[in-house]
């Protein structure tokens, strides 16, 4: 029966696509549609349009205006992009075709690269609406997804980034994972899982079950100690620190905040760790991971010496190492640390803030609004030599070595340079390369995990500098203004640029909030915040946490999105350290998982410490 189903649909597809063609030959060929009666092609294209609804529910791009950015620059793509539901697993069961869902955000380079090359590209477009039932999420929006297909991607090809791309069967069951490819990779790699999925559909579908059935269950052993997970910690620690450049050993250097916080809340560090962590801040601040010009840390470098960055700025970098540079500067009586946090801070209010929201938004661009990476950033000799004095350029010049080859390339071919202070004049020099922040592209909606995280960062900055005024009244109407959200009945994940609400609060807003008004109240000593948290924590127990662990939302819709006791650090903290404070005996559950690898569950170290409830 099923397959006579397929055969009559296939049959009908193929009707329409004749029949368009037919008709298309018949318009174009003036005698032969002067001998058709008007009535009887009236009747015809009656039919065509009938049978058209008929094939096909996804027969067009379901994103225009999207309050997401990122989904809205999608939304005149020639590929049917579909939104992340649970109508799209019923009509991929339906039609019997492969799901692809791609992950990605506003301010990600490849992701604009790959939407010129590919999905811009009618060739590919037409094989992905022939083939498959695609579907675009914003990853800053769905966390949850975004991490389980992340999670998928590494264990499938060991690797992962954006766009990420995950092929799914009309079930849910993830079977394949690629990044950014360029055009005719792409297409050879859409050709050859649509061939697999047309001769042998048994084998995807088997292969898929198994690695989802296969997923380990993590055994319950004996609550894990802070002593037995400190040790661990520290020797994986020492063997992958970076003596030489600062950060861990690896091609690029990532800031790790989740990992900095954590040893500066560490009362006994080792003389070596302490070095450590000075030459990593010092290092971070000092080289290409900051912009100099403008202020802010963009979100990563390419390479391991701190030299080549990732041009886009995130909001939770610029809240988590303000935050970090502070507990630095006061540790280590640093002076240009507190700078570093202040500027930081500084850089945030004059380019991320949104008076409509009274909010912090997400991002900057890495791309500048020629598409060119690095754009608003990079400069060329005869840039500079145009907004600079002759004294000024000559300064540069000496001081960035522009004698010797050019770092940087900018638009592909023209030398350039990022630049770093210069030992004279800098202020003036920094003044007149310094961009208008409304040239720089810009991701516009403001999520609430983030700015909790900014809460956090002005609860230190207060503490570090309590007779500055301006830290203490930015506290104060951030945490009013994430209070006043979280009052209402179904608190949203973020808000556009214009104050509309978008998506569902998910247990990280709950968790990065609940922490940014501990904070406050740490340092403000307001009582009347203890109530707002306790129920805030309540509630994420009661939405997020089941019987197999911690979800990120109350209905996942993937087979294989089972939680997890313990969520790793990444970029940002883990929301399970904040929010799973209860009794030493849930310990037991996370022991497997933050062995395996301590350095990705930092935030761990201070687990330990909590109270019930607290």
């Amino acid at each position: 029966m099923k397959l006579k189903m397929t055969l009559q649909k296939r049959s009908l597809n193929l009707k329409i696509l004749l029949s368009h063609q037919f008709l298309s030959v018949l318009m174009a060929n003036h005698v032969l549609s002067r001998l058709i009666k008007p009535q009887l092609l009236t009747l015809f294209l009656i039919f065509l349009s009938s049978n058209s609804v008929q094939a096909s529910t996804l027969s067009s791009n379901d994103l225009a205006n999207n309050p997401s950015l990122y989904l809205a620059m999608h939304a005149k793509d020639p590929v049917h992009w579909q939104s992340w539901q649970a109508s799209v697993l019923k009509q991929a069961q339906k039609t019997n075709r492969i799901i692809m869902i791609s992950s990605g955000y506003f301010s990600c380079h490849w992701c604009h690269v790959m939407q010129r090359e590919n999905y811009q590209n009618r060739k590919v477009a037409t094989y992905l609406n022939q083939h498959f039932i695609s579907v675009k999420i914003d990853r800053e929006l769905m966390p949850d997804l975004d991490r389980y297909l992340i999670a998928f991607a590494k264990k499938a090809s060991g690797h992962a980034g954006w766009p990420e791309h995950v092929f799914l069967t009309p079930q849910g069951y993830p079977f394949f994972a690629l990044t950014y490819q360029p055009h005719q990779q792409f297409l050879k790699t859409l050709q050859r899982i649509q061939r697999l999925w047309r001769t042998n559909p048994s084998k995807i579908i088997n292969t898929a079950k198994q690695s989802i059935s296969s997923k380990q269950e993590h055994k319950i052993t004996n609550a894990l100690t802070k002593i037995q997970f400190a040790n661990d910690f520290f020797q994986s620690l020492t063997d992958r620190q970076d003596m030489l450049s600062g950060g861990l050993k690896t091609e690029n250097k990532f800031p790790r905040a989740p990992l900095l916080l954590a040893l500066l809340s560490q009362p006994n560090l080792t003389e070596e760790n302490k070095y450590w962590l000075m030459l990593t801040l010092s290092q971070m601040q000092n080289l290409h991971l900051r912009d100099h010009i403008n202020g802010g840390f963009f979100r990563y470098t390419i390479d391991p010496e701190w030299q080549t960055p990732h041009f886009e700025k995130m909001l939770y970098t610029q809240a988590l190492l303000a935050k970090t540079y502070f507990l630095a500067a006061s540790r280590f009586q640093r002076h240009d640390f507190s700078q570093t946090a202040q500027s930081t801070l500084a850089y945030v209010e004059r380019h991320l803030y949104n008076p409509k929201s009274k909010l912090f938004i997400s991002s900057e661009s890495a791309i500048d609004k020629r598409g060119i990476e690095g754009g608003d950033y990079l400069w060329t000799e005869a840039e500079l030599k145009s907004a600079l004095t002759e004294k000024e350029y000559k300064q540069v010049s000496q001081d960035w070595h522009m004698d010797q080859p050019a770092p940087f390339v900018k638009n592909q071919q023209t030398p350039a340079w990022l630049p770093t202070s210069t030992s004279k004049n800098w202020s003036r020099i920094q003044r007149k390369l310094m961009r208008p922040m409304e040239v720089i592209p810009k991701d516009t909606k403001s999520i609430l995990a983030w700015n909790g995280l900014m809460l956090s960062a002005y609860a230190k900055a207060t503490k570090a500098l309590p007779n500055n005024r301006h830290y203490r009244q930015q506290g104060t109407q951030l945490a009013e203004r994430l209070i006043s959200i979280f009052k209402q009945p179904n608190p949203p994940r973020a808000f556009s640029k214009n104050n509309q609400p978008m998506g569902k609060a998910n247990q990280q807003d709950y968790a990065f909030v609940v922490q940014g008004l501990k904070d406050w109240q740490a340092v403000t000593n307001d009582s009347q915040l203890t109530p707002t948290i306790q129920a805030l924590r309540q509630h994420a127990h009661q939405h997020f946490l089941t019987s197999k662990g911690w979800h990120y939302t109350s209905s996942p819709l993937l087979p294989g999105q089972t939680g997890n006791w313990a969520i790793k650090d990444d970029a940002l903290p883990s929301p399970t350290a904040i929010l799973d404070c209860r009794k030493k005996a849930a310990l037991s559950k996370v022991t497997s998982q933050v062995t395996t690898s301590p350095l990705d569950y930092a935030s761990y170290l201070n687990h330990f410490d909590c109270r019930n409830g607290s």
